[in-house]
């Protein structure tokens, strides 16, 4: 079959990554492989002329899968459809693609231009179909031989004669109808189906084979390529003409290939022509909605599918499951519409139904009840909407705050007042607020209204009830509402510190116990007691404090001194009482480690000497003090020599020193011609360090330059009159030579400037004479 041969090629095309047979390669996924790349790869494969067997064989042996075969044969199909669709002008695609894939093989087919569209300018239901690249209707070649399949020219057959001996036949139908086997005459099988064909066939052959007169010998007669047929498309279609489709193609197949109706083509009354006779009318409806391909039948040559126009286009907008235009039969009502719509929505107001009708002048709105009226007859052109159900209720009441179950209520005979309200939700609570309740009612002009309710008194029955109307909400409060909300808060050496809910005849002790209990430093003496003042009085004092001794055992036989609402209670240390603090040097000393810090004015040379003092390899001047992992500059020599008390620094928790070996290199960094590290050495100045890296650079800012000592501290280059003083030399530390930036000025700029000076010795100059 022509279509084998198509995939046959593809099949060399998903391979020809593995000999570099094309330009450009293959990815390794065939699911990267654009259509492009599809079209170039087929040339470049039939140029080299390679069998699809040699191809397949290296594929799998370099890892390819079958399942990869699969894929691109898949992707084939979907080419086939999306890059061969019937175009004006098309002439490129070759004879056996056209032939396979049903393009045009009689003349270029004429689109129907949208300008000539009679009614809705809107997509009709339906047309999507055709407009969907992953939805072909594309027969099916694989299917096995169809047994009412009929035989015509150009139909292949394929003969197999199996049992003691076996013969294979591939014989072709000729325009006249007939097959031929080797010597004998022709056998006329044209318009029969294979099972007749089969049958005179064998007879034909029991000429030549004895074994098929005994049974000894078997015949299998299926189809093999089949043949191609010519189907005329016309009227309001999309790309009308003649196509050639396959035997097997049915109406789907043709329409798709024609790309469907057109603006003004009808999708309910497609008919399809055989010898001048309407033999069928599809109703895409049935497909699109109800999945039916009843009238989806096989095409035979020369059958024309003519496509009329619509006889009515209805509009259905709103609250529908399926809005859009429909395409209507003329004896088709609101109900049918409605159906095509898949009914209304849950939102949906059934009530009334609004649709606009045109007229012979002007536009016409109807109303009517689709409850009714549901044969409500339809004319081409109306649009049918279905509003929204009100967003209200007619029948709902509310009741909020102190009852067991508030929420919403049908107002009905066992809900009339405000008692069977309350009755209905089960009653209020205990701490329910009696004395006033807010009954919150909407006005005729829909604005809100407050009425104050003495629930207490309607409870009693000492006052009417209230009758209750749509949409109200009664309010309830509870005491606890009415009231700030009643906190203790204790601070201090307890474990879970915090605020805590009051409760009547809580006391410290109770409050310390709920608090956790003291910590390990906290002492029970000193408690104090900050408490609010209530008096009108005008004095400077708003707070009591309140002092309390009690002991750390909280014995429960001492209920101790009483709380009130918002209380709060602090807790002390001991005085000395302190948790143990750390602090760690490390490097060149005798025991170095963590050392715990012995008392408040421990200092920096303590801890240099509890450590066992310095090693001789010791470099004093390039130990460094960290604090919250911060570099301190600390000049550690003159701490040791009592030189410079001020920099002794009192020892913290977390303080680290370190103390490296002795740092016997120099590094000059920046702006010189060979930034380097040197060896240090007492004689050499600092120029001469600067001479060891090459000298400045053009580009060396030497008065910006600074030096880094090994204890983390900076020195700079000093300037006096000219005379420039670099920093002191010293073991390890860091030459910093930075980069001049160079203001260039513009062109404008400079003219500028010199007109400033011009002007500015004028203006001396003049000066000079005067004096």
């Amino acid at each position: 079959m022509r279509s084998s041969k198509i995939i046959s090629k593809l099949i060399i095309v998903l391979f020809c990554s593995v000999f570099q047979i094309a330009y450009a390669q293959v990815p390794a996924n065939v699911n990267n492989l654009t259509d492009k790349q599809l079209e170039q790869f087929l040339k470049q494969a039939e140029s080299k002329g390679m069998s699809e067997a040699q191809v397949e064989a290296a594929a799998l042996a370099n890892g390819y899968t079958a399942q990869d075969i699969a894929t691109i044969r898949e992707r084939i199909n979907r080419l086939k459809t999306n890059t061969n669709e019937i175009k004006p002008g098309n002439s490129k695609v070759d004879n056996a693609t056209r032939e396979q894939v049903g393009e045009v093989a009689e003349r270029a087919p004429v689109a129907v231009s949208d300008k000539q569209e009679v009614g809705k300018k809107s997509e009709i239901f339906g047309s999507q179909l055709f407009n969907n690249k992953d939805l072909t209707f594309e027969p099916n070649l694989r299917l096995p031989t169809p047994r009412n399949y009929i035989l015509g020219p150009d139909d292949e057959l394929k003969i197999d004669i199996t049992g003691y001996a076996y013969q294979h036949y591939d014989v072709k139908i000729t325009p006249e109808g007939t097959v031929k086997f080797e010597n004998l005459s022709p056998i006329y099988i044209n318009g029969n189906t294979v099972e007749q064909a089969k049958s005179k066939i064998i007879e034909r052959l029991k000429t030549i084979f004895a074994g098929l007169k005994n049974g000894t010998l078997n015949v299998d007669v299926t189809l093999g390529n089949v043949r191609s047929i010519k189907v005329t498309i016309v009227g309001a279609v999309k790309n009308p003409g003649t196509y050639t489709v396959s035997s097997l193609a049915t109406a789907f197949n043709a329409l798709y290939l024609s790309g469907g109706p057109s603006v003004n083509g009808s999708f309910r009354n497609i008919q399809i022509l055989r010898d001048n006779v309407v033999i069928k009318k599809i109703d895409l409806y049935d497909f699109l909605l109800k999945g039916v391909l009843t009238d989806n039948l096989n095409l035979n040559d020369q059958d024309v599918i003519l496509i009329p126009l619509f006889e009515k286009k209805i509009e259905i907008d709103g609250e529908v499951r399926r809005k859009g235009v429909f395409e209507l039969k003329e004896t088709d009502t609101f109900e049918n519409l409605l159906s095509y719509a898949g009914g209304f929505t849950e939102q949906a107001y059934t009530a009334t139904i609004n649709v606009k009708r045109n007229t012979s002048k002007e536009r016409q709105i109807l109303t009517f009840d689709p409850q009714t009226s549901l044969k409500f007859q339809t004319q081409n052109g109306d649009h049918f909407f279905v509003g929204t159900i009100l967003d209200r209720f007619e029948n709902k009441v509310q009741i909020h705050g102190a009852v067991f179950r508030p929420g919403e209520f049908a107002l009905s005979d066992k809900i009339k007042t405000v008692k069977q309200l309350i009755q209905n939700a089960e009653g209020l609570r205990e701490d329910a607020y009696l004395d006033r309740a807010i009954l919150m009612r909407e006005q005729e002009n829909l604005d809100p209204i407050y009425i104050p309710l003495d629930l207490g008194k309607i409870m009693r029955g000492e006052t009417p009830d209230i009758q209750l109307k749509r949409e109200d909400q009664l309010i309830i409060k509870s005491i606890v509402e009415l009231r700030q909300e009643k906190k203790v808060e204790i601070i201090g050496a307890v474990n879970n510190p915090g605020v805590f809910q009051f409760a009547d005849n809580m006391t410290i002790r109770d409050l310390i116990l709920m608090s956790g209990g003291f910590t390990d430093g906290a002492t029970g003496k000193r408690i104090e007691v900050a408490r609010r003042l209530y008096n009108d009085e005008s004095n400077d004092k708003s707070v009591e404090i309140i002092k309390v001794d009690i002991s750390k055992n909280l014995s429960p036989t001492d209920k101790g001194v009483k709380l009130q609402p918002f209380d709060k209670v602090f807790i002390r240390n001991l005085p000395n009482y302190e948790a143990q603090q750390s602090v760690q040097i490390v490097g060149e000393v005798n025991y170095p480690g963590t050392y715990t810090i012995e008392n408040k004015v421990e200092r920096i040379v303590d801890l240099i000497a509890r450590s066992g003092g310095l090693r001789e390899e010791a470099d004093i001047n390039a130990a460094r003090f960290y604090r919250n992992n911060t570099l301190v500059s600390v000049n550690f020599s003159k701490i040791l020599k009592g030189e410079d008390l001020a920099t002794d620094l009192l020892l913290e928790n977390g303080d680290r020193i370190e103390i490296p070996k002795e740092r016997q290199i120099i590094t000059i960094n920046g702006q010189v011609l060979n930034p380097t590290s040197v060896a240090y050495q007492p004689k050499l100045t600092f120029k001469d360090y600067i001479a060891e890296a090459g000298g400045f650079t053009e580009d060396a800012f030497v008065r910006k330059l600074y030096v880094q000592y090994p204890n983390g501290s900076t020195d700079r280059t000093r300037s006096f009159l000219g005379v420039k003083s670099f920093p002191k030399v010293q073991k390890g530390m860091t030459i910093n030579v930075p980069l001049r930036t160079r203001v260039r000025m513009t062109s404008a700029e400079r003219i500028a400037m010199g007109t400033g000076f011009v002007s500015l010795s004028a203006v001396l100059l003049t000066l000079v004479r005067l004096l």
